[in-house]
């Protein structure tokens, strides 16, 4: 009896323990149910936080925008009210209306070994020797006109002279790809032609340039045309001017009567052979009547080349510009035709920021007779104090074979030369080559 209380209390032991564990199984569940509720709930009330400030986000950048349209809106409103005030009474913009004006001087002093008038008195062909002299003084004045043409003007004052060197408009990117040139100008031909003197790389023009044209520019009053052409012969870019100006300079060309008409084409290749490395090469010829009464004509013919190294990284400090040019001159006459040539090499080298080191070599013969000749050669030296002032130091030996009616035995002697050059410039202009 007693082995059966005790089998039933063991009974009942296991039976309650197994009913509890039921009991506490079924108490998780709930709990876990209730905490998953909450978990829901509280994720659909982030969610809709969430939204609620993604909306009053962008309503503010919204609101922002429409602030700066505003803003902007009232500041466009009062710019133009503003220029409209300005446009009826101009007060205060006069000054905008000025050219941009330039002046520049230029002065030299000048030895020589020789004492020969014809050499040290200034004319066509010679600044002058064996003292101190201005050689120019000049006034550039240049603006826009309109957004269409531009218009440059350049006075040269000089000792003994008061003259207007160039005064023209351009028409620009017409039809064609053209711009068009009328007034008094220097005509687009060869290297130096366009060059004011104290743009030059030496003190002085090459021999054959002085004694085909004399030691000024070859120009005068008329019209121009240039062309931007299809790269040709492998350039980068071809450029075409025409000239037709009055503009004889007593040399190849008659400076008399109403013959000193001249047509000039020059056809310029432009090359980039590297990032640092420039080439261009030209061609071109002038024709004109070389006497106002016989009708005969001159043809000059010119090729030349440039050659230049600018490196992008040393620009300020390292520069090489190499300058070739051939001319030659077909000279009609009632007894016979006249074949002359000249050329000149030019070399410059920037070897830093203030010094630049170079020379030329110069030979030519006379247009009128290839029997005269001269040659040169010239060394320099220039001292770039800022980019507006510089002194130039140079040598110049020459050699000549051309007769003269003052000097000794009726021929211009050889003779050593120095010079000093000093220029400087005020305002834009400065002396970059024009």
């Amino acid at each position: 009896m007693l082995r059966l209380w005790i089998v039933w209390l063991v009974f009942f032991l296991l039976t309650g323990n197994l009913f509890a564990r039921e009991e506490k199984t079924e108490t998780k569940k709930e709990d876990i149910e209730l905490l998953q509720q909450k978990i829901d709930s509280l994720s659909y009330n982030l969610t809709q936080l969430i939204n609620k400030q993604q909306q009053q986000e962008k309503e503010k950048e919204l609101q922002a925008l429409l602030d700066e349209a505003n803003d902007l809106s009232r500041v466009k409103r009062k710019k133009q009210e503003n220029l409209g005030k300005k446009f009826h009474t101009g007060v205060r913009q006069q000054s905008g209306l000025n050219p941009n004006i330039s002046m520049g001087g230029d002065f030299f002093a000048a030895v020589s070994n020789q004492n020969c008038e014809e050499l040290d008195t200034p004319n066509d062909f010679t600044y002058g020797n064996n003292g101190f002299f201005l050689r120019e003084v000049e006034l550039g004045l240049t603006a826009p006109l309109d957004p269409f043409t531009r218009g440059k003007t350049f006075i040269s004052l000089t000792e003994n002279e008061l003259s207007l060197e160039e005064a023209y408009m351009e028409w620009l990117n017409l039809p064609l790809d053209m711009n068009l040139k009328i007034g008094l100008f220097n005509a687009e031909w060869g290297i130096l032609n366009r060059y004011h003197d104290h743009a030059l790389p030496q003190f002085d023009r090459p021999k054959v340039l002085t004694r085909f044209f004399t030691n000024g520019n070859l120009g005068g009053f008329g019209t121009a045309a240039n062309f931007l052409l299809p790269p040709l012969l492998g350039a980068n870019a071809t450029l075409l001017d025409l000239t037709l100006i009055n503009g004889g300079t007593g040399q190849s060309f008659t400076d008399q009567g109403d013959l000193n008409l001249l047509t000039a084409a020059n056809l310029t290749h432009f090359y980039d052979i590297t990032d640092d490395l420039f080439f261009e090469w030209r061609l071109g010829s002038i024709t004109g009547y070389n006497d106002p009464q016989e009708r005969c004509r001159s043809f000059v013919t010119n090729v030349a080349m440039n050659l230049k190294w600018i490196p992008t990284d040393r620009s300020k400090y390292r520069t090489i510009d190499w300058k070739t040019e051939f001319v030659w001159g077909h000279r009609q006459t009632p007894g016979q035709n006249i074949n002359s040539k000249g050329i000149y090499s030019s070399f410059q080298n920037k070897v830093n920021a203030s010094w630049w080191v170079g020379g030329r070599v110069d030979y030519t013969e006379l247009p009128f007779s290839a029997d005269q000749y001269e040659w040169a050669l010239t060394a320099n030296a220039d001292f770039w104090q800022s980019e507006f002032v510089f002194i130039r130091f140079q040598y110049q030996y020459s050699q000549r074979e051309i007769k003269s009616d003052t000097a000794v035995n009726d021929v211009l002697p050889d003779d050593h030369s120095f010079i000093v050059q000093v220029n400087w410039a005020m305002g834009p202009h400065k002396h970059e080559a024009y």
